[in-house]
């Protein structure tokens, strides 16, 4: 019995001794304050391809020791990470709560990256992410694990209210009232639940030609049934720039005949 609290003893001793040599630095433990030099970004920004001049982003920088600095690094979808710009605090967040916000063009964004000069090459879903260290009074850097994700979009993503009709040929008309997301596949082109069908794994893309603002329909991904423009509504499939609304009118064929939708989209805000 005493040699097993001997031996207990013995590795407690050796614990302690080892906890206590144990320096490793924890400046790049973001999260406790007691380092200091906590920022908090904004998180998702979406980048629509060919609808974006330049946007800012946001950087709340709490009370607490002295920020004299925040670098901020970048990388995008593949590529290495680059220093992209120095933002100086001057330890302005020692006394109080402070916002910092910095603007990017496309020509900020692909600085340094190795990236095409023209953005409609990019892949929707590819992404920009910036990090942040934020450079202490003391000469410490802490690594924040909160970053900024920029996602490659097109102008014409988002949530959309869609009303108008869903016409069955024996059933007749029945109203549609819903908001539908348009995912993006290009940059000219997005898929959204067609009619109120979403439920039953009927989907629509919608195409958008650059230049004259026509609208082609066609079956979204894993849609249950082809999509097309109806031609019995040959001028109602078009994008207007100015509102940014849908104006549609397309259909498939059922066991009965055409099913018909006549939608309004309207962005919402």
């Amino acid at each position: 019995m005493k040699k097993i609290f001997i031996s207990i003893f013995s590795l407690v001793i050796v614990a302690l001794l080892f906890t206590s040599c144990d320096t490793t630095p924890d400046d790049f433990m973001t999260g406790d304050v007691q380092t200091g030099g906590l920022v908090a970004p904004a998180k998702s920004i979406p980048y629509k391809l060919g609808g974006t001049a330049s946007f800012g982003v946001k950087v709340d920088i709490p009370q607490g020791p002295g920020i004299v600095a925040i670098e901020v690094y970048k990388t995008f979808t593949g590529k290495a990470t680059v220093l992209d710009r120095t933002v100086d605090i001057a330890s302005e967040n020692a006394n109080a709560d402070v916002s910092k916000t910095f603007t990017y063009t496309y020509a900020n964004l692909i600085q340094g990256l190795s990236m095409p000069a023209n953005e409609l090459l990019l892949n929707i879903g590819d992404a920009w992410t910036l990090s942040y260290v934020s450079v202490m009074e003391d000469g410490r850097k802490v690594l924040n694990s909160a970053k900024t994700n920029i996602t490659v979009a097109n102008k014409y993503a988002g949530n959309y209210q869609a009303v108008g009709t869903f016409t069955h040929p024996t059933a007749g008309a029945r109203p549609i009232n819903e908001v539908k997301f348009l995912t993006p596949i290009d940059a000219n082109s997005c898929w959204a639940n067609a009619g109120d069908l979403g439920a039953s794994g009927y989907f629509v893309t919608v195409t958008v030609d650059p230049v004259t603002n026509k609208v082609t329909c066609s079956a979204g991904p894993g849609s249950a049934a082809p999509m097309a423009n109806f031609p019995g509504d040959p001028t109602s499939n078009y994008y207007d720039p100015a509102t940014g609304k849908f104006h549609l009118s397309y259909f498939y064929v059922g066991g009965s005949g055409n099913r018909i939708m006549r939608e309004v989209w309207t962005p919402k805000p």
